[in-house]
């Protein structure tokens, strides 16, 4: 099995019927350890620019986050969030599609797209807008952890990215105190 491939040992159908939580767990190669270990590095050095306290990758919001991926990847759906969050987890999505098999896997460029959106915040009247909705929830004060995964479609031509935080982000008249301006460069 290469780099890319599917975390799962063997290829199944997803049954629509099913919960997250009823399908089966996700094993995780090695290069989706490198992977969730360079987001999680990542997403803490750019917190920290924002006086924020780091996040700990969690195993079980690891294996929501696979499992949702494996359900884009599986049926080459369009970015669209999980409904089974309810309010206990933000959720960041990420596709990248290409001409040719997908075979550099950066956990920072997909990490580094969110947290873009900062150009577009509007600290002098701060709140949600969707242009910046990744970025948010990416530094949202109060959250402690994420779980984070990548599925393979299209014989490898096409990655879905999904980050899953808890607690969530991005609640209402919340954003003065937990989307803080960069001042801890």
């Amino acid at each position: 099995m290469n780099s890319v491939e599917r975390p799962l040992i063997q290829r199944r159908v997803w049954n629509e019927n099913l919960s997250l939580e009823q399908r089966e767990a996700p094993i995780f190669t090695e290069a989706h350890r490198k992977f969730q270990n360079e987001a999680l590095d990542i997403h803490n050095v750019l917190r920290a620019r924002h006086c924020v306290p780091p996040l700990v990758l969690d195993e079980e919001i690891n294996i929501r986050a696979q499992k949702y991926a494996d359900q884009l990847a599986s049926t080459n759906s369009k970015l669209i969030h999980s409904t089974d969050r309810g309010d206990q987890f933000g959720e960041n999505l990420y596709v990248i599609t290409r001409k040719h098999p997908i075979t550099d896997i950066s956990a920072a460029a997909v990490i580094l797209t969110w947290y873009d959106e900062i150009k577009l915040y509007d600290y002098d009247h701060p709140g949600y807008k969707p242009s910046v909705g990744h970025f948010s929830q990416l530094v949202w004060k109060d959250t402690q952890k994420i779980g984070i995964a990548y599925a393979m479609a299209k014989e490898g031509h096409k990655m879905y990215v999904v980050a899953q935080y808890s607690p969530a982000g991005n609640y209402d008249f919340e954003y003065e105190t937990c989307v803080l301006q960069p001042l801890c460069q």
